[in-house]
């Protein structure tokens, strides 16, 4: 017996070719499970047949006619290629052969005489053909064959060689049992062959996808991906490349991207094997990872080790390794086989075993929340354990399906209102916008007194950032009145909302701004907070207070250090990002929005968005106006306007900024067409918004629009007393609106008192100068009073803003990132990369890639190299990656 893939089995089959065709006649039998390209095999010999103009009588038998006698044979002599003459003859012979009773075909016991007269008759015709004609005789899916057929074939086998006759079969290796007297001719008879189709090579796959793939060289260049997916499987490798093909759009086709072709092909091969097999392949479906052989019986109801022999049908045909489906849509494909009803009655028995088995509970939860409600009162409690386990390794999705199975499932009013909290805080993950809707019935839920002060809170946040604080202040009174009855975390998170709310909400939450539960003073935020949370509380506190005073930037940095190393908190990287704004320590801020917006993939779509809009307001700042486009556009991308509430002004502000300063003036006005929050100009994130609308309005001369944006962050500053905690600049954009109608004595005038408060207070100034000059007036230029510096982690200064005259190095070294820049100065003053790691909060793996990347972009030898290039840096802005 050979083992042989298609392709190679053809070439076998040629050899045949040549020796029937001289009057040696061959019988080969092609062997190999469903969809491992049998019957294309089969349909190439065909047709290389028809070329050579001989005579081809072809036949496929079916399990539909195995009580047909002779069916197979009727096929074969009613194929056109027969004279007339032996057609006519075969014919009066196979009617003879049908008249004998079903008993003489009985395949336990030898046909009596006369039928083997028949027989005899009807190869005679036959072999006289065969004098004058080649003949090819093909049929498929012999193990379907009847009776009465197989005889008459067995019969021709044995005295195949003293004709120019070649006779191909081909069976299903899943059913041997079906034709084990031919199987057994073919060992035993010198002119048989038995060759049996293995799975493709890679080398066969590579072929494949040369000859029928529009570009294949990316697929060529990732042969392994294609031969796992498909598992050798001809059928399938085609559906895959039939996908790819309709997907060819899409990149570069160089990994398998299973489509509808796919699963069409994964159900089909389904449907061709038994029914036992067919059940472990719903049970290796529906189970997945925890499916083992024994599980599978039990859930299905196989007899002992059925699941095994079955789980080897199906690693034959190309769907599974060991159990496991090749592909996830494999699996997919396999469970849309079920009928629903089906499904659910599986899903909910598994969790049963899984349960008893000791599972974990997030396998357990994935099939009641696909069953459906059951009534055992371990149910609820796994699945909301293992919501709060998705919930904590990001995968909102996953708690929101667990959290929706574990409502259905609750039957107590209270517990109901808790899940309903939990299940708006996930589904807040995904879409703000999908959770206002639910806000309603959860204060509801909060007047009936159903929540418990934690979910309340909860409540709190949601309606603050929805830009309801009337409402959220409702609530805040319920809770103050049973402030004395919260103790320990309860407190403590009651406290951080209000000073949120009064960071954010200015007016309204005036009498929140005070407050000692969380430890320290507002003086002196540099104190260590006992979480994440609180010491960003601490941080706005201050900011609010008395603005960003010696120690907020400092505790802000370590903050973010903190956070870098766990599960980021968004509400505490919020205040510190905020604080390292505030104070102007951009570059700081720049850095760490970078590396946790790249970090962010994995995290959920509402958090990756408010990065992306915090990114892009520190590049507006900065002046990256790409960068900062393409940050806001990104952040409006991940969440559509209505779902931002009302810091929907951070990503709008930053991108009408990049827009104007761009000269695009069309795209900023856009942003003005979105609808806002009615409450946007309430908060200190709408005062933004204001400046930047101002901004726009000066770039296409309509200073009085302007002016009165600029007034309006006046008043709402001086009537929130911000003056001291926020820094706008609007005083220099005022005057250049002044300036615009005519009134230069008091552009002058306002410029001259905002320099003078400057220079008096501790307010961080915008980096940029802004030179009077482009007011029309040539008395003065505004430049920050100190320079703004870039600090590592730790706080030390790395670099101040000097002037430096450019010259090489310079232009050189803008070639580098903020990360690389910052190793290459440390390494140019003799720090050893451990130092450097040190220094940075980072590992010395990270230094050594760093540096590795500096040389490569300075075209040095080393460290040697690096002191001349790196003394020459200049206050300009290094260029950013973009990244």
């Amino acid at each position: 017996m050979d083992l042989l893939d298609r392709t190679r089995a053809w070439k076998v089959l040629k050899n045949m070719f040549v020796h029937a065709e001289s009057g040696d006649g061959r019988a080969v039998l092609v062997a190999g499970a469903h969809g491992m390209g049998k019957t294309t095999l089969l349909r190439d010999i065909q047709t290389h047949v028809e070329s050579l103009g001989a005579v081809l009588l072809s036949g496929v038998a079916s399990c539909a006619e195995r009580d047909l006698p002779m069916g197979v044979i009727g096929q074969l002599i009613g194929a056109r290629g027969l004279p007339a003459s032996e057609a006519a003859e075969l014919a009066e012979l196979l009617e003879a052969a049908r008249r004998f009773p079903a008993e003489c075909w009985d395949s336990s016991c030898l046909p009596p005489s006369q039928v083997i007269s028949v027989i005899d008759s009807i190869h005679g015709v036959i072999r006289r053909l065969a004098e004058r004609e080649f003949i090819v005789i093909t049929v498929d899916d012999i193990h379907e064959i009847d009776p009465a057929s197989l005889h008459c074939l067995l019969y021709g086998i044995r005295r195949v060689g003293l004709s120019r006759v070649l006779m191909v079969l081909g069976e299903r290796t899943e059913v041997p049992e079906a034709t084990f007297s031919l199987t057994a001719e073919f060992v035993r008879n010198p002119r048989c062959a038995l060759v049996h189709l293995t799975p493709l090579s890679t080398e066969c796959i590579g072929s494949s996808i040369a000859d029928q793939a529009t570009r294949p060289e990316g697929a060529l260049g990732n042969l392994p991906a294609w031969q796992g997916a498909s598992g050798g499987s001809p059928l399938l490798l085609q559906a895959l490349l039939t996908d790819r093909q309709t997907a060819a759009a899409e990149g570069d086709g160089a990994t398998p991207v299973a489509g509808k072709a796919f699963g069409l092909a994964v159900q089909y091969l389904v449907s061709q094997v038994s029914e036992p097999v067919r059940r472990v392949a719903h049970g290796l479906a529906l189970l997945g990872t925890a499916a083992t052989p024994m599980l599978v019986e039990r859930l299905m109801n196989i007899a002992g080790g059925g699941a095994t022999a079955a789980m080897g049908v199906l690693d034959t045909i190309g769907l599974t390794i060991q159990g496991r489906y090749n592909l996830e849509a494999a699996r997919t494909a396999v469970l849309a086989d079920m009928a629903p009803e089906c499904r659910a009655v599986l899903h909910r028995e598994a969790a049963r075993l899984l349960y008893e088995d000791g599972a974990a509970s997030e396998v357990v939860a994935g099939h009641l929340a696909a069953g459906g409600p059951v009534d055992d009162s371990w149910a609820l409690p796994t699945l909301l354990h293992a919501a709060d386990q998705a919930l904590r390794t990001n995968d909102a999705q996953g708690a929101v399906t667990l959290l929706r199975a574990a409502h259905d499932a609750c039957r107590d009013d209270r517990q109901l209102a808790a899940i309903r909290s939990e299940l708006v805080q996930a589904e807040w993950e995904l879409d703000p916008g999908a959770v206002r809707h639910q806000l309603g019935r959860m204060l509801d839920d909060h007047r009936c007194g159903l929540l418990d002060p934690r979910h309340s809170m909860r409540l709190i946040a949601h309606l603050l950032w929805q830009g309801q604080p009337q409402v959220a202040e409702e609530v805040f009174t319920d809770l103050d009145a049973a402030e004395d009855q919260l103790v320990g975390e309860s407190r403590t998170s009651l406290e951080i909302l209000r000073i949120w709310f009064a960071y954010v909400y200015p007016a309204l939450g005036a009498r929140h701004a005070g407050g000692v539960a969380l430890g320290g003073s507002a003086s002196a935020p540099f104190l260590r907070a006992a979480d994440p949370e609180s010491e960003g509380a601490l941080l706005l506190r201050t900011l609010r207070s008395e603005g960003p005073v010696s120690g907020v930037a400092e505790t802000a940095s370590r903050l973010l250090q903190g956070q870098a190393l766990q599960d980021l908190s968004v509400a505490a990287v919020g205040a510190a990002l905020t604080s390292l704004f505030d104070a102007a320590w951009l570059d700081e801020a720049a850095e760490w929005c970078d590396l946790l917006y790249r970090d962010a993939d994995h995290r959920s779509p509402t958090v990756r968005a408010i990065l992306a809009a915090a990114s892009a307001a520190v590049e507006t700042r900065l002046g990256n106006f790409e960068v900062a486009r393409r940050r806001a556009d990104e952040a409006l991308s991940l969440l559509s306007p209505a779902a931002w509430g009302i810091a929907l002004c951070i990503p709008l502000a930053a991108k009408v900024l990049a827009c104007t300063a761009q000269g695009d003036q069309e795209s900023a006005a856009e942003c003005f067409r979105i609808p806002l929050p009615e409450t946007m100009f309430e908060t200190v994130p709408g005062l933004h918004y204001l400046l930047a609308r101002g901004r726009y309005h000066l770039s296409v001369g309509r200073y009085q629009a302007a002016l009165g944006d600029f007034y309006a962050c006046r008043d709402l500053m001086a009537a929130w007393n911000l003056n001291a905690s926020v820094s706008l600049g609007w005083q220099v954009y005022a005057a250049k609106a002044l300036t615009g109608l005519g009134h230069q004595g008091e552009a002058d005038q306002l410029l001259e008192a905002w320099h003078s408060k400057q220079k008096m207070g501790n307010q961080p100034l915008y980096e940029q100068a802004v030179p009077l000059e482009r007011f029309g007036s040539t008395r003065m230029t505004v430049r920050p009073t100190q320079p703004v510096k870039q600090r590592s982690r730790s706080g030390t200064v790395l670099r101040d803003a000097p002037h430096i005259k450019e010259g090489l190095g310079t232009r050189r070294v803008e070639v580098l990132s903020r990360a690389e820049q910052r190793v290459a100065m440390l390494a140019s003053r003799g720090c050893t990369n451990r130092e450097i790691a040190e220094e940075l909060f980072v590992t010395t793996s990270t230094v050594e890639q760093h540096l590795t990347r500096t040389y490569q972009k300075l075209e040095v030898r080393g460290r040697s190299d690096l002191p001349l290039i790196m003394g020459l840096l200049t206050s300009g802005k290094p260029a950013r990656s973009g990244t």
